[in-house]
């Protein structure tokens, strides 16, 4: 009788490693075919390969004697074990160290930005947190679709350090001085957030930077989160009764291509691809204000409550451990994806130039590397994060090119010191004012 149990145990453990084959074979024909439509086969050869092979083997050991089953088991069993064990100890930092000394791990009863937030409007009632105007881009419903935010308050922005980021922000909800406003205009910063100064003190952005080296009039309309079709949007609504000298599109290749995939989904903003289109936008700040007061008190409430931080944190912890995000990266195996470069992008960019053309002003594109190129699988591809493609298009549009990456990343020892403590996403201030000399440089050397 004993025998018989646990020979229908193994039956089902053999049953559960088939249907799971079968779920991840199907998974990745769902994923190759239908999401990517076919056109990333390269990529998904690896896990066909590996499913399909999975599935036979269970398969094949249904079909042999308890003993060898046995094995196979118990081999299956101390590879999956090990696996998730090794993505748990990275994914939550666990370490000897951290177990035997004192060190405590701070759980946050309010969330770290609430809290300071509280204790700045305590001191002055109009502190807001910077928002990212994506986040308006499934709410169809809404009357006009904001390019900034709040104006003219106290705005805590982002944090890659000890301390986070505040501003001041202008007259439209930017990043800027707002007697910048007033003036005619010799340089203007497009893009998202490092041209919005992301995560530095104020002052030491990009911008502010070329303020101090050039003593011209800049204004930055950057936005964390912004896309190719955001930026032309800003451009149109902030500058067009502006005269402006120099107009410099900063390109960032980890996400730039990919939030044009969402932009253009937004039925306002896809309008800005018209010639004429406009909200009007410089005339509704106090519209622009409302809403997006709104959308941050709400936000703010749910904070208070401790509803959204605990689901959204357990929900994307559940999907990176059951998926092995860490082991995946780390093998250097899910990797490989290609994406081809949406035609409207460089529609994008030549009605971008067609803008600046037509107000008699300079056009240049800043190309800014992503951390991920520097890592040894990375580093020697060329065409990483389409980064070929990319300059060819703007080369053979006559467009003015400031390379980031071969002017200062390459030619520095370590290109992990340019980021801001060498592990955040966003680069440091002393990176960001060697930008703004090199934006500097290239203008006297081409004027």
């Amino acid at each position: 009788m004993k025998r018989k149990n646990f020979l229908y145990f193994l039956t089902i453990i053999n049953y559960f490693f088939i249907f799971l084959s079968l779920f991840l074979l199907l998974y990745t024909f769902y994923q190759a075919q239908i999401v990517h439509e076919a056109k990333q086969l390269k990529y998904y050869l690896k896990y066909y390969i590996l499913f399909s092979s999975s599935l036979i083997m269970w398969i094949y050991v249904t079909t042999i004697k308890t003993d060898s089953r046995i094995v196979f088991f118990i081999t299956g069993g101390l590879l999956i074990i090990t696996l998730y064990t090794f993505e748990i100890i990275r994914f939550y930092n666990i370490s000897i160290n951290n177990l035997l000394t004192d060190k405590k791990k701070i759980i946050a009863v309010k969330n770290e930005k609430l809290v300071l937030l509280e204790k700045l409007r305590e001191m002055n009632e109009d502190t807001y947190p910077s928002i990212i105007p994506n986040i308006f881009l499934d709410k169809n419903e809404i009357e006009i679709y904001p390019l900034s935010g709040i104006s003219n308050v106290k705005t805590i922005f982002c944090k890659e350090g000890p301390e986070y980021a505040i501003y001041q922000s202008d007259r439209y909800g930017f990043n800027n001085p707002d007697n910048q406003w007033s003036n005619n205009l010799d340089y203007v910063l497009i893009g998202d957030s490092f041209a919005q100064g992301a995560c530095v003190k104020e002052g030491q952005d990009i911008a502010s930077h070329l303020r101090k080296l050039t003593n011209k009039n800049i204004l930055t309309l950057g936005m964390a989160g912004n896309g190719p079709l955001t930026e032309l949007a800003s451009l149109k609504e902030y500058i067009s009764s502006k005269k402006v000298k120099n107009i410099f599109w900063i390109y960032f290749e980890r996400n730039d291509l990919n939030d044009l995939k969402k932009e253009k989904k937004n039925k306002i903003l896809v309008k800005y691809l018209k010639k004429n289109f406009s909200q009007k936008l410089n005339e509704k700040q106090n519209k622009i204000n409302s809403l997006v007061k709104k959308v941050i008190f709400d936000q703010e409430k749910k904070l208070k409550e401790n509803i959204v931080e605990k689901k959204i944190y357990k929900k994307l912890a559940f999907q990176k451990i059951i998926r092995l995000q860490i082991v995946r990266d780390k093998t250097a195996f899910d990797r490989g994806l290609h994406f081809d470069i949406d035609p409207l992008f460089e529609e994008i960019i030549l009605k971008a130039k067609r803008f600046a053309k037509a107000k008699n002003s300079k056009f240049y594109f800043i190309y800014l590397p992503d951390k991920q190129s520097f890592t040894k699988n990375n580093v020697n591809k060329k065409n990483f994060l389409n980064k070929q493609e990319v300059l060819e298009i703007i080369k053979r549009n006559n467009i003015d090119i400031i390379d980031i990456n071969s002017t200062l990343f390459l030619k520095e020892k370590d290109p992990f010191a340019l980021f801001a403590h060498k592990i955040y996403g966003h680069y440091s201030a002393d990176t960001y004012l060697k930008i703004a000399e090199i934006i500097k440089n290239h203008i006297e050397q081409y004027p």
